[in-house]
């Protein structure tokens, strides 16, 4: 395992807005009496649900604009898989939840993602849309995402007070990079690769990379 600069992204959202593509505005909020109404960005999130349920699609939401999701590879998937299998009974064991790819994270500045494989604390609820408070987000890389998930959603993720670990798995080499939140709130960055161990704060388990890439040929 090795060590490095912490920070490897911008100050501003707006330094990301040319890492998505076919975004889709949130039509404007009109008032009977006259021009668009301003919108506050917990109107911008309760829509984005409320079209989340009718889209055939998936989308994450930045800055008020849709941007539809791209499919993966089957790599992707069996790391997914993996890393489910091997964090699930701990998981159980310790109360918290696991969700993989389907669940909305929503950070404090009002954007909506859909991380690969995340972990949450908080209350359990069967009708829950979204959750605000994960441990440990995992994102898997790949050429579509990978911009993606190293800028804008490092910056985005790093503002959710709960978060301890953002943990970025390569498809294509056996390396894992994790961006670990300290006792004083800076943040630490960690390379992994060979015969390392991830360690996964909330659940204290410890995953071999062997174990996470034992599917991938």
């Amino acid at each position: 395992m090795s060590g490095g600069s912490p920070d490897q992204t911008g100050t501003d959202d707006g330094d990301f807005a040319h890492a998505h593509q076919s975004k889709q505005p949130l039509p404007p909020v009109y008032s009977s009496h006259g021009p668009p109404e301003p919108r506050r960005a917990s109107h911008f999130f309760e829509e984005y649900l409320e079209l989340e349920t009718r889209s055939q699609v998936r989308h994450e939401l930045v800055d008020g604009y849709r941007f539809a999701m791209a499919g993966g590879t089957a790599d992707r998937n069996r790391i997914c898989s993996r890393l489910l299998r091997l964090t699930y009974d701990a998981a159980e064991a310790s109360g918290c939840e696991l969700f993989i790819d389907d669940m909305i994270v929503q950070t404090p500045g009002g954007k909506g993602y859909y991380p690969d494989l995340f972990l949450t604390c908080e209350e359990s609820d069967g009708r829950a849309r979204f959750k605000q408070l994960p441990c440990w987000v995992i994102e898997v890389l790949s050429e579509s995402t990978e911009a993606i998930d190293r800028g804008e959603k490092l910056h985005n993720y790093k503002t959710i007070p709960s978060l301890k670990a953002y943990v970025l798995v390569s498809q294509d080499q056996k390396l894992v990079e994790v961006y670990r939140r300290l006792e004083d709130g800076t943040w630490r960055y960690e390379t992994l690769e060979g015969s390392d161990v991830l360690e996964l704060p909330c659940l204290e388990l410890s995953v071999g990379l062997e174990e996470i890439y034992r599917a991938i040929t």
